[in-house]
């Protein structure tokens, strides 16, 4: 197999690894309410920042990929830390004051358009007509996904909050993008986290801790912290590299698609037609955008 068709290979398993790691960021939501009582939001997503920045620092010494200690000191990758607590905290911010419902809607669902704007005007990506259609389709699912339970509680604080989640989201997708182009993803991705961890830290000492005590916020804490960051976010800076960020942002709706699926299966959450009905529409907007960007690497024979 020639360089070209390894590389072509390569680019086309990039959607996948994207979806791979939304699906298990996914899981989060019910590892959070399966969580022992007294943990809470800033908490949880604290110690999965945490966690999972060691597992990626771990996973980086063990390749031998560590970055050089001046590289832990650049102001990018000290910036997408930052943009990992902006993320954590207006997205649990927006979730207290509107919802999750509507929090989780806008947040995720203004991701793939901050996404998109930012990789037209930074690195002038070509997006295609596919892009607006899948991108349409999904957040057209997402809102009837959300408003499927009832009533929606609005607060224009809680929006605002929401709308800086999905642009500091984006924004860190756009910075770890352009430094795993220099250096590997897990090292990159495990100095932001720890980054983020230390401005977090003051929240995190005085926050909650005798959950995490037992077995089942010990399991909670591990599971958050290895499997839907650590592993999660291996897969997904493997993919960034390949993956255009207008068409990242489309491919991690999958996130609250896996969400919504586990609430019903496992936590006994309700379902109705219309919740269905906008999981099959997101389900089909990742679909055309793994069609098309395989068809569009396919390399020649």
């Amino acid at each position: 197999m020639s360089n070209s068709e390894d590389a072509g290979r390569r680019e086309a398993w990039g959607p996948y690894l994207v979806l791979a790691a939304a699906v298990l960021w996914g899981t989060s939501g019910t590892a959070q309410a399966l969580a022992p009582a007294g943990s809470t939001p800033l908490m949880i997503g604290g110690v999965r920042v945490g966690v999972g920045g060691l597992v990626l620092l771990a996973s980086a010494a063990f390749r031998r990929e560590l970055l050089p200690m001046r590289g832990f000191l650049r102001p990018v990758i000290l910036l997408a830390g930052i943009m990992q607590v902006v993320f954590n905290v207006s997205y649990f911010t927006a979730l207290s004051l509107t919802g999750v419902a509507v929090g989780t809607m806008v947040a995720i669902g203004s991701a793939p358009i901050f996404a998109g704007v930012l990789g037209i005007v930074f690195d002038r990506d070509p997006v295609k007509p596919v892009w607006y259609g899948a991108t349409l389709m999904a957040i057209t699912g997402l809102v009837v996904l959300s408003v499927a339970g009832g009533e929606l509680s609005v607060n224009l604080l809680g929006i605002a909050a929401a709308l800086a989640a999905g642009l500091s989201y984006s924004m860190y997708t756009f910075l770890t993008r352009r430094l795993i182009a220099r250096y590997t993803p897990d090292a990159v991705m495990g100095v932001s986290f720890i980054a983020a961890t230390a401005v977090l830290m003051p929240f995190l000492a005085t926050g909650p801790v005798a959950w995490m005590r037992g077995p089942g916020g010990l399991g909670t804490v591990l599971y958050l912290g290895i499997i839907s960051s650590g592993a999660a976010y291996m897969l997904y800076g493997r993919g960034l590299r390949v993956v255009p960020v207008s068409d990242v942002g489309t491919l991690t709706l999958a996130e609250p698609l896996t969400a919504a699926f586990l609430g019903i299966v496992l936590l006994r959450e309700p379902v109705s037609l219309s919740s269905v009905a906008g999981m099959v529409m997101i389900f089909m907007a990742q679909v055309v955008v793994v069609s098309s960007k395989r068809k569009s690497k396919r390399p020649p024979r």
